[in-house]
């Protein structure tokens, strides 16, 4: 979302250097986008789809008009009305059919609306069009995780980075993805790199169940202790607070940390696990 904000900024700030190049006063046209862009800045959807549908109707042949429309079809996900933000992104793509970012934002709306076929095949489509195109390989990365096509989320992962080694994105996606198949190893660099951007408590968090994995116990209670500084109501970090106890034999440390993961919303049998499945 923050992306999309900055995207439709640059539209609003397009326009006045235009205006301000040219020495004209601002048109109706460009003060509709610029309230427009104000208004998505404060999050008022709803106002922002009022002031570029005024927009395009104040100047209907305007060539920027099929961005403002793929702009709208995405104000519309954001509002959660998916339906229309699907009517309105595949009238975009109708006007603009080489479009590649009205295509990956009707991927995008697809995606959410749980209808993944048609959403990989807009990704696939896309690819074909634009394999440079870094948000794109993120989508599929992120679709195919989600369905849990750990390879194909792999590839495209590898794929993204390929072109752009930082991208933290594909460094996420493949964190999940060596977290989930057993390569706790390959987890903790990208885990490290996220940290490293912006530490947070969930990330800690990660890293600490993967250093619990490898029996990297002093590391893991350092990855514990920092994440709750950050968040002392971080319930993971107290469920593996609990491994790192019953690894150090402390039964009675363990199942204090393991009643607060509960307590915080950690899923019981998952924390009820650590005691063979049952009920401490």
């Amino acid at each position: 979302m923050r992306l999309f904000c900055v995207i439709l900024v640059a539209v609003g700030a397009w326009f006045a250097a235009c205006a301000e190049d040219s020495g004209f006063m601002k048109t109706d046209y460009m003060k509709y986008v610029q309230w427009g862009d104000d208004a998505v800045a404060k999050s008022k959807w709803g106002e922002a789809i009022t002031y570029y549908e005024e927009a395009m109707r104040t100047e209907p042949s305007n060539p920027q008009n099929v961005m403002l429309l793929s702009n709208v079809g995405m104000l519309h996900h954001y509002a959660g009305k998916d339906s229309l933000a699907l009517h309105t992104l595949s009238e975009a793509r109708a006007m603009a059919p080489a479009s590649v970012v009205i295509l990956k934002n009707r991927a995008q709306v697809l995606a959410d609306m749980n209808r993944v076929d048609d959403a990989m095949r807009d990704y696939d489509l896309l690819l074909s069009m634009d394999s440079t195109y870094t948000d794109a390989w993120f989508g599929r990365a992120a679709l195919n995780l989600r369905m849990a096509r750990y390879d194909n989320a792999e590839a495209d992962a590898l794929k993204l980075l390929a072109l752009q080694p930082d991208n933290l994105q594909g460094k996420y996606v493949l964190s999940l993805i060596y977290s989930n198949t057993g390569r706790p190893a390959e987890a903790i660099p990208m885990f490290t790199a996220l940290i490293d951007d912006k530490p947070q408590a969930p990330l800690y968090a990660d890293r600490a169940l993967c250093r619990l994995q490898l029996d990297e116990l002093p590391e893991a209670a350092d990855d514990i202790a920092r994440g709750l500084e950050l968040n002392p109501d971080e319930a993971e970090l107290y469920y593996c607070r609990a491994i790192l106890n019953l690894r150090r034999f402390r039964e009675e440390d363990a199942r204090k940390d393991a009643d607060k993961a509960i307590e915080l919303g950690m899923y019981a049998p998952m924390v009820n696990a650590l005691w063979g499945g049952k009920s401490k």
